[in-house]
């Protein structure tokens, strides 16, 4: 906010400024006084993530004046203009400062053959034919329209009530200059033809760009304009809002996906491993889901229009798809109101006559068009510390209603330049406890979308483990340190993402085409934080053996097996063998005392507790009365054999055994104290879901651990 009263403030001095400007043209004395109101055309809705944000066109309506005698140079004004935002039009020539923005007078039509789309109609008595002139001011020699050294943009008076700005220059473009690092446009030596009386004479400024960045949502974008003018006018009005400042992209949404470092992902893929497209619903994947925001249907746009988005009977459709690579680019070269285009791109003159400074860089759009954006929005995926034997699969088009994004095959960083990919992208992990920090990245392009609906689209990320499959002794796929949960992130912004600083300075083109030096049309700033993508938990097994009682006479013993051994040779059985620890969770009375959220062994007490470490193949056993031990041969090193019989005696409740390998089974049975033989036996509950129902959406989410397991029969 600090930052917003700052652009206001120097908004204010740079308006003061403008309005002490001198006239330096040059033109015909005449007293009559002209009178222009400023008007917000159209303000538009703007992104406050964008760094390029096309603001509404800023609109002089002239009136009154005495019209130029025929054949006489029309007086010429200066027109500058400042935003109370940083202005980031492109400049398109650094030596000059020439920019994109253009100010156009009474709306000039496309010439014969060059409007559109088709259907539309010039303003009434309005121009047919857009002439050019880079308005810098200053001299020629040869002028079209006069001779004699004359003013670079003069045009002559015509005999009255004839259009003066018909096959004369109408349309003019700009200087972006900075002063005190604010910015402001200017166009010098405009020939302004009084309209008189009867008649109205229609300025218009358009291709200005802003940084909605400095501004707060639900804030606006205001314009000063000031006219030094030779004759005498007078400017009504000279504030007008240009832009309302909305959330374009409504952040954190990154649906996380769970795995289990020995079980495989439930993936749609072919003998490679490799997934295969189209993907059924119900599949692994972390869902990347980018929505406009809550009021901004516009907010998602193309680069640019495309002839396929002209309707057959004139006019453009309500939909705007860029997605064919067999329809050409439209021109947007009607000025005002009659269409909205709704892309990243500005207007776009189709000249008849005239010269303006052209774009010295292609934009990825083909063409080296004044007001051409380089892309339409695209969207950046950065993937941080996927873990090491994890792949995510993107696809080479995601479609939701509507809205189409297309992937981009070897963009920069920063979500410039590539090209429409072919081709699905597979990031793989490469994220260690011991690698530090791994990143990649992915990055979409919108080219079909409705301006008029607020939509949304997830990008799915599907889930599958590399070629090098599981392998535990060898940590993959990672976990953390100490064999901990380990998450990667997603963090989804706008892209390209502005690596200047935003607004300021200003970048000029150059001759590298898709170079990230000059600023992208358009580029943005990252708002989001990054969000968990795959969580990768450690095996588990997880039972409950909801009797244990070791007191008034009775005993209890129990034994988990570690069944993850299974047969190599002739057998359709498969499994990795996993040795792992057992934890004991105690949860009753013990000695006519509470008992809960008591665990062992616990490693970490003083003094510590042996751990109980069980290979596949082996069990554990324990009695109450007695005391635990491994059997295995040879026991595991470490494992201590035989706990102490403190955490049993006189205990009486449930015990919930977890363990670090995936495949447990368990029995209990529960005797009169020393006379073992006399006693019932159960079997331990499986507290994990029974790997059957690993295709059913969220029911893993239903249970208490979170696991698949071998949940087959008890």
């Amino acid at each position: 906010m600090a930052d917003f009263r700052k652009w206001l403030m120097a908004f204010a001095v740079i308006t003061l400024l403008l309005g002490f400007g001198s006239t330096a043209v040059a033109g015909i004395p005449n007293t009559a006084s002209v009178t222009c109101t400023a008007n917000n055309s159209a303000p538009k809705q703007v992104r406050v993530e964008g760094v390029t944000e096309l603001v509404g066109d800023i609109v002089l309506n002239c009136t009154g004046g005495t019209q130029t005698n025929p054949g006489q140079p029309v007086p010429l004004a200066n027109i500058q203009v400042a935003l109370s935002a940083p202005i980031t039009s492109r400049i398109l020539d650094s030596k000059t400062l020439v920019g994109e923005p253009m100010l156009t007078i009474d709306d000039p039509f496309p010439g014969a053959g060059l409007p559109f789309p088709l259907g539309q109609s010039p303003v009434v008595g309005g121009p047919v034919g857009q002439w050019g002139c880079v308005a810098t001011g200053g001299q020629v020699t040869n002028n079209p329209f006069l001779s004699g050294t004359v003013g670079k943009c003069d045009i002559a008076g015509v005999v009255a009530p004839a259009e003066t700005y018909q096959n004369q220059y109408n349309a003019f473009q700009g200087v972006v200059t900075s002063s005190s690092n604010i910015q402001y446009i200017s166009f010098l030596g405009v020939p302004i033809d009084p309209p008189g009386s009867n008649y109205e004479r229609i300025i218009r400024i358009t291709n200005v760009r802003a940084d909605a960045t400095h501004v707060p949502v639900g804030g606006v974008i205001q314009a000063s304009v000031s006219v030094s003018f030779i004759n005498s006018i007078t400017l009504s009005g000279p504030y007008t809002t240009v832009a309302f400042v909305f959330q374009g992209f409504v952040p954190g949404k990154v649906a996380s996906q769970n795995e289990v470092q020995c079980a495989y992902p439930y993936a749609y893929v072919d003998s490679k491993g490799n997934v295969v497209f189209p993907v059924p619903s119900g599949y692994d994947q972390v869902g990347v889901t980018f929505a406009e925001g809550p009021v901004f249907g516009s907010s998602f746009k193309t680069g640019y229009i495309d002839t396929a988005d002209a309707a057959t009977i004139g006019g453009l459709k309500a939909l705007r798809n860029d997605s064919s690579t067999l329809t050409a680019w439209g021109d947007q070269d009607l000025i005002g109101s009659a269409v909205n285009y709704y892309t990243e791109s500005g207007f776009s003159p189709a000249l008849s006559g005239g010269a303006l400074t052209a774009q010295t860089n292609t934009p990825a759009l083909w063409d080296d068009k004044i007001g051409d954006a380089d892309y339409g929005t695209r969207f950046k995926i950065l993937i941080n510390n996927l873990q090491n034997g994890i792949n995510l699969t993107f696809p080479t088009t995601v479609t939701s209603g509507n809205l189409m994004l297309q992937l981009i095959s070897k963009p920069n960083s920063d979500g410039t330049a590539g090209s429409w990919a072919s081709n699905p992208y597979v990031s793989a992990g490469s994220w260690t406890p011991s690698s530090g920090n791994t990143s990649d990245f992915v990055v979409y392009e919108v080219v079909a979308d409705d301006p008029n609906l607020v939509e949304s689209i997830t990008v799915p990320a599907y889930v599958t483990y590399s070629s090098s499959a599981i392998n535990l002794t060898q940590n993959i796929p990672a976990l953390g340190a100490n064999s901990t949960t380990s998450t990667s992130t997603i963090t989804a912004s706008f892209a390209p993402i502005a690596a200047d600083t935003p607004g300021l300075p200003l970048l000029a083109n150059d001759s590298k085409p898709n170079s990230t030096t000059l600023g992208s049309l358009p580029r943005f700033i990252v708002t989001n934080a990054p969000l968990p993508a795959v969580v990768l938990n450690p095996c588990s097994c997880n039972l409950l053996f909801p009797w244990i009682v070791n007191g008034s006479g009775f005993d209890t013993g129990l034994v988990i097996v570690n069944t993850s051994i299974s047969p190599t040779t002739g057998s359709w059985l498969k499994g990795t063998a996993q040795s792992g620890t057992v934890t004991l969770w105690f949860t009753g009375t013990r000695a006519g005392q509470s008992v809960q959220n008591e665990y062992h062994p616990n490693t970490t007490a003083t003094p510590a507790e042996n751990p109980i470490w069980v290979p596949a193949g082996c069990s554990f056993s324990m009695v109450m009365s007695v005391g635990s031990s491994v059997n295995c041969q040879p026991v595991p090193s470490g494992e201590g054999g035989t706990n102490s019989t403190t955490w049993t005696t006189g205990f009486v409740g449930y015990i919930i055994a977890t363990t670090t390998f995936q495949y447990c089974h368990g029995v209990a049975y529960v005797s009169p104290l020393n006379s073992p033989y006399q006693g019932s036996y159960y079997q331990a509950i499986e507290l994990d879901t029974p790997f059957w129902a690993s295709g059913i959406a969220g029911v893993s989410d239903q249970n208490r651990t979170g696991q698949y397991g071998e949940s087959q029969a008890h």
